[in-house]
């Protein structure tokens, strides 16, 4: 006759212990200053990517890589056009998936602006190579989402929305909060690499639920947090050791440039407007980005063979007088007066 009742009660405990055991460890990561975070995950872009369906040819659609999605700040680029631009670019990706897939499997005719990081813009067709797959991988999803995953998405926005300890990414990153991936870290791998990998990636920015993103401001601040990102920038920009020869890759910018063109040849016709944009980069990284992809090759020759219009950092005073804190990407507080000043251009040039 005892039975029920124990249960209910070891039900209660385990319940209880829970709650407590969970609020320490949010309570942990809140004195840790972590901050409320929305999951950088396929789910999200994929809500991103359903507005496009209902866009007029007065909105504004942003793709490329991480620094079309830090540089370009929706709340100002809002304020300056009156409309709040779609953010679908990603970090660590290659633009042209996002970019084959607006053009051929939807009907908006809007401007598209096109952030150009050249190593990724220039990347080769290859799902294989992680920028061009994963991204790959967020569009396939959009498109072949059932109800379950909808639905799934939609519920995890509440708790992720409350609790620090929710944050996570699709790839199990070292600086996931989430007890999953922490266990994981904490047992370890069983075997050491004999090549050396890369530096702990530490999290240095956060999204909103329309995917604006925030940098954290220990990385404009802190030189010491900002020199972990440039140690892992460090050893991106490192050539590969198998680098294909000065043929096979004029042959690949040829093809990338080629392709380009009938792309926006094919969104031109339906009304579309394409801006291409270089934000600005600067130390080691910047070098590496003018020795590897010189100006009047990549991007010159890009915007002369396909019509487009370009903004380039080294054009523009405005652009240009930014220093991004750790190479690639321009702090938040400067990231907002970067965006208020290119959308003014733009609408001065007639282009928005």
């Amino acid at each position: 006759m005892n039975e029920y009742p124990t249960s209910w009660r070891t039900l209660l405990v385990g319940a209880l212990l829970a709650i407590i055991l969970l609020s320490a460890w949010e309570v942990h990561w809140r004195k840790q200053g972590e901050p409320i975070a929305i999951d950088e995950s396929k789910g999200l872009w994929a809500s991103q990517r359903a507005r496009l369906e209902k866009l007029t040819p007065d909105n504004v659609v942003i793709i490329g890589s991480s620094r079309a999605l830090f540089n370009l700040q929706l709340d100002e680029f809002e304020a300056e056009y009156g409309r709040r631009p779609v953010q679908l670019a990603a970090e660590g990706s290659a633009p042209m998936p996002v970019f084959t897939d607006i053009v051929e499997n939807s009907q908006f005719s809007g401007t598209l602006i096109v952030g150009v990081t050249p190593v990724l813009y220039y990347l080769p067709f290859d799902r294989s190579i992680h920028p061009y797959g994963r991204i790959s991988n967020w569009v396939d999803h959009y498109h072949e989402r059932t109800l379950a995953d909808r639905v799934n998405f939609q519920l995890s926005q509440g708790p992720e929305r409350v609790f620090a300890f929710l944050q996570a990414t699709e790839e199990g990153q070292m600086t996931d909060l989430d007890l999953h991936t922490r266990i994981e870290n904490l047992v370890g791998y069983p075997e050491v690499p004999r090549v050396p990998g890369p530096p702990e990636w530490p999290a240095f920015a956060y999204s909103s639920p329309d995917r604006n993103k925030t940098m954290y401001s220990q990385v404009w601040e802190d030189p010491e947090y900002a020199a972990r990102v440039t140690a892992f920038w460090e050893f991106v920009i490192q050539p590969p050791p198998n680098l294909p020869p000065p043929d096979v890759l004029e042959e690949g910018r040829k093809a990338i440039i080629s392709y380009s063109t009938g792309l926006i040849k094919k969104f031109k016709a339906r009304g579309g407007r394409v801006i291409y944009l270089r934000s600005p980069s600067t130390g080691p990284f910047r070098i590496a980005e003018s020795m590897g992809f010189p100006r009047d090759e990549y991007w010159d020759a890009l915007l002369e063979a396909t019509g487009a219009t370009g903004y380039h950092f080294e054009d523009y005073e405005f652009m240009s007088r930014y220093t991004p804190p750790e190479w690639s990407h321009l702090a938040t507080p400067d990231a907002r007066l970067f965006t208020t000043d290119l959308v003014r251009q733009m609408k001065a040039d007639g282009n928005l």
